[in-house]
Formats: structure tokens, sequence, C-alpha cells
């Protein structure tokens, strides 16, 4: 089978359409609870409607998660739409992505209860400040790049998230061999961690512009000189 991009597949069929308006909320959703998320976690700024902010979101972005994924397989049930599999698997793919997504901004979120009464805010604006900035910029970059099927822009996606996971990483080796106190260092880990594993998850929906439906998730582990397969 000749596995095309996911916009190749959409300008064949316009069904996708509504699912498209659907995954974009999804990301909207998140990024509202990043930039909330960052400012309570970094810069310790007072949080009166957690609810609101935080878990209203997230419990929407689950929805439609769900939504997407019976609309697509309402379609795939219709006899003759056989040749929607490929479009269907990649959207089971995105919108599991992006709901995680929601998961590890909630995750970053209740560090804020873990961390001293007092925080050296220095100290974390030091280790995550410039790096939620980034992750803010990439989830603004891959909402665009999916919405426009700008496969320029989802390649400069992957590559970005794929550096900014690899600084995580360095960073909490680092913090492993740090003196300082015991609950900052387990604090600064779990946001290092989830951070990267946020800028996985983004890379991933951008591999649904640029990757054939059989190496999606997998842009990583094949060989950098492999000819992209055409639409």
């Amino acid at each position: 089978m000749d596995f095309k991009s996911l916009m190749s597949l959409f300008r064949e069929d316009d069904w996708t359409a509504a699912l498209v308006d659907l995954f974009d909320e999804m990301l909207v959703l998140a990024s509202g609870m990043f930039g909330h998320t960052r400012d309570r976690v970094v810069d310790g700024r007072d949080d009166h409607e957690p609810t609101a902010a935080i878990y209203e979101p997230d419990k929407r972005i689950n929805g439609l998660m769900r939504q997407i994924r019976r609309r697509v397989v309402s379609r795939l049930v219709m006899a003759g739409n056989s040749a929607d599999v490929p479009t269907a698997v990649i959207f089971m793919n995105a919108v599991k992505d992006a709901e995680r997504i929601g998961d590890y901004i909630k995750n970053l979120y209740e560090i804020a209860e873990l961390m001293p009464e007092d925080p050296d805010r220095a100290l974390y604006r030091a280790w995550l400040a410039g790096r939620c900035d980034r992750i803010g910029d990439l989830l603004d970059r891959t909402r665009g790049a999916f919405a426009a099927g700008d496969e320029a822009a989802a390649a400069t996606v992957i590559a970005d998230a794929r550096q900014l996971s690899v600084e995580c990483e360095e960073a909490i080796r680092e913090i492993t061999d740090w003196a300082g106190q015991v609950r900052d260092a387990v604090c600064l880990v779990l946001a290092l961690r989830f951070l990267k594993r946020i800028a996985s998850h983004l890379s991933n929906i951008a591999t649904t512009l640029v990757m054939p439906v059989d190496l999606l998730d997998f842009h990583d582990e094949s060989p950098p000189d492999r000819p992209r397969r055409s639409g």
C-alpha cells in the first residue's frame, strides 16, 4: 500500500474538515492550560480558578478526543470507506498525543503543590522559564502547521522539539549531581520530565504532516537519508 501524508489524504476527501476543527480546539485548550501553568509554576502567580483554567479544559480535551474517535469509527463502518483507513489511523494517533499533552500539562501544574512554601523563584526561572517559553512556541507552531498542512513548518517543529527533549534530559542529569534542596531538585526534575514528554508528543503530531502512515511516531528511528515517499 502506498502510504501518504496526512494532507495528501485530506486533499482527496474533505470528510476530515470537521475533525481538523475539533483537533485544533484540543490544541487551543492545551495552549491556554500551558500558559496558566507556566505562570503558576515558574512565576508563582496567584491561582484563584484552577478548575476553570486547568481541570475543565482537560476534561474538554478528553471529550474532544472521544468525539473525534467516534466520528472516525462511524466513517469506517460505512460501506465503501476502506480507503479512509490511513486517515483514520493518523487521527487516532494525533488525538492520543493531544490528549496526553493535556495530561502532562495538568501534571506540570500540580508540581506547584509540591514546591517549598516560599520557593526560590530565581532558581525555577533559571531551569524552567526558557524551556517553558519554547514549549509555548512549539504548541502554537504545531497548531499552525497542522491547520495549514505546512510540511516545512512541521519539520522545524520536529527538529526543535527533539532538541528541547535532549536539553531537558541533560538538565535532569545535571540536577542529579546538584547539592541544593531535595524538594527543589525533585520538583525541577519532574517539571523537566513533563516538558520533555510534551515536546515529544508535539513532535509526534508534527510527524503526521511529513511522514507516511507506517512511520508515525518513529521519525527519530529512521535513517536520516531515507527518502520520503511522495503524496
